[in-house]
């Protein structure tokens, strides 16, 4: 059996992922490994300190008429950044939501006195949690499970069954 050097836990707030952090944590302390957390955003917002939806910066709605000049867009202004109050640091990439996911997961991880690499990867969650651990080393892939069930389950399938399916390393589905 290959050694485990590298867990990576799947993380999006949900109780069920916090379970599963939970679990990755102590498994990280028994067996002392690294441990890595992922959030994964589907997309990556142009704006990324709201979470309002994005609207192009020329757009007749955000024009105004200046004199005989009309619909001319109006010049973006550009909106003070947001400080993590935690850190006092700058966050120019990060949407509202992966801010309070990551200090979510944080705020677990120094509960249980634990030490994680806490990041956001992009794209589909299934797909991107399996090449995160691929591209991180990861030895073990730890999910919650959401429990869904009929019509849901079997049009959408679930994250957890996915991300078993794809990847090429275990998976431990946390309940």
């Amino acid at each position: 059996m290959k050694e485990l050097n590298h867990l990576i836990v799947a993380f999006d707030g949900t109780d069920d992922s916090k379970e599963a952090l939970e679990l990755g944590i102590n498994m990280s302390k028994k067996m002392n490994t690294q441990l890595s957390v992922v959030y994964i955003s589907k997309e990556k917002s142009l704006n990324p300190l709201t979470d309002q939806e994005q609207t192009p910066l020329v757009s007749p709605v955000h024009s105004y008429p200046v004199g005989e000049m009309r619909n001319y867009p109006a010049i973006p202004v550009p909106q003070e950044q947001e400080l993590n109050p935690e850190s006092s640091e700058v966050f120019p990439d990060k949407s509202q939501e992966e801010i309070t996911l990551e200090t979510e997961a944080n705020r677990i991880l120094q509960h249980h006195h634990a030490k994680a690499n806490v990041s956001v990867s992009y794209g589909e969650p299934s797909d991107a949690i399996v090449s995160y651990a691929q591209e991180n080393e990861g030895d073990l892939i730890i999910i919650g499970n959401r429990n869904i069930s009929g019509l849901k389950k079997l049009i959408f399938g679930s994250v957890s069954e996915k991300v078993s399916q794809l990847s090429t390393i275990p998976v431990l589905i946390a309940k």
